[in-house]
């Protein structure tokens, strides 16, 4: 098992470990079992982010929201639907812009990056004041690497309905994901040589807000800032861009539940 899926690995981990006792419970608070059934959100949004991992030029795109909240099956097993959002497992996806010349002509003479959609999947916990959470997604199209990232934050719900948050974020990727990004082959014209490695490619932080309008539907925001380190903060590619990363996003999403 290589140094980044090791990382990935503790991070899932990190975020199951308090939990997992819990599914033995109804809820993972002893209360009486959820109809059988599905809860999950459906919805969409824009983000505003850098044009390709490394960039400092932001890029205005859509983001998808595919999130399972709640799992409860005949025999009375169940995952998430706690209090407070319990346990929960859901599918990560990721959109990464295609990296051209064309549009960035400082990297003129490295090959070109087609556009990558990453699927996989995110673990959380969420608690009264706090969130753990970790995903791990594979690209497809532009790069066919692992990625992912880990983080906890602070939860405060001020009012019915409005959830705040914030907190640290670290980011890992294999080989395959760094290599496309972040190295330079021998001879590249302008770039001086460069084989960048899997392994902890970020850390940041991030903030946000989840206002639930209705039994139905809800508004999120989140706001970030990332700095490349290790291997994608020391590459040419970086270079002619910057280390610093910065992030918005805002998405609405409608709630759904369906029994069995």
């Amino acid at each position: 098992m290589n140094r980044v899926k090791k990382t990935a690995v503790a991070a899932l981990l990190l975020t199951l470990g308090p939990v997992l006792p819990a599914w033995a419970q109804s809820d993972g608070y002893g209360a009486p079992p959820a109809q059988p059934g599905i809860e999950f959100e459906l919805g969409g949004g824009a983000n505003a982010a850098p044009r390709y991992e490394g960039s400092s030029e932001i890029l205005l795109s859509p983001y998808p929201i595919v999130r399972l909240k709640r799992l409860t099956l005949p025999n009375g097993f169940q995952i998430g639907g706690g209090r407070e959002g319990g346990f929960s497992v859901s599918p990560s996806f990721a959109v990464r812009g295609e990296r051209t010349a064309r549009d960035t002509p400082a990297l003129t003479g490295l090959a070109d990056v087609d556009l990558a959609v990453e699927v996989g999947v995110e673990a959380s916990y969420e608690a009264q004041w706090l969130r753990l959470h970790a995903n791990l997604r594979r690209g497809f199209g532009g790069h066919h690497g692992w990625t992912g990232e880990a983080g906890i934050d602070a939860v405060v719900r001020p009012e019915e309905g409005l959830k705040l948050y914030a907190g640290p974020r670290i980011s890992y990727a294999d080989n395959g994901y760094m290599d496309t990004y972040f190295s330079v082959p021998a001879g590249t014209p302008g770039f001086a040589t460069f084989d960048a490695s899997a392994g902890i490619k970020s850390w940041g932080v991030e903030a946000g807000m989840r206002f639930d309008v209705s039994e139905g539907w809800a508004v999120e925001g989140m706001a970030g800032y990332h700095r490349l380190t290790g291997d994608a903060g020391a590459s040419p590619v970086t270079a002619v861009g910057s280390r610093d990363q910065f992030h918005v996003r805002f998405g609405v999403l409608r709630k759904f539940r369906i029994d069995f």
